[in-house]
């Protein structure tokens, strides 16, 4: 997705409090429980997600430049 796709999108106050930060937090806490478990450092989760990142915005049909999910 261009920089000019993802500033059009905007979350409701009501998507940010009820959906978006607590998966926030639940991602955070199970990042931290991968590292616990591989015991490895932080820096191999981020990478891990970094690549499920770039994963899924190179596979959602909305990571075209042409903006139409805006």
């Amino acid at each position: 997705m261009s920089d000019n796709c993802e500033s059009k999108w905007q979350p409701t106050k009501e998507q940010l409090d009820n959906l978006i930060l607590p998966a926030y937090t639940e991602i955070a806490k199970q990042s931290v429980a991968y590292v616990n478990k591989f015991e490895c450092p932080p820096e191999y989760v981020a990478d891990m997600l970094r690549d499920i990142a770039d994963a899924i915005t190179s596979i959602h049909p909305e990571s075209s430049d042409d903006c139409s999910c805006c």
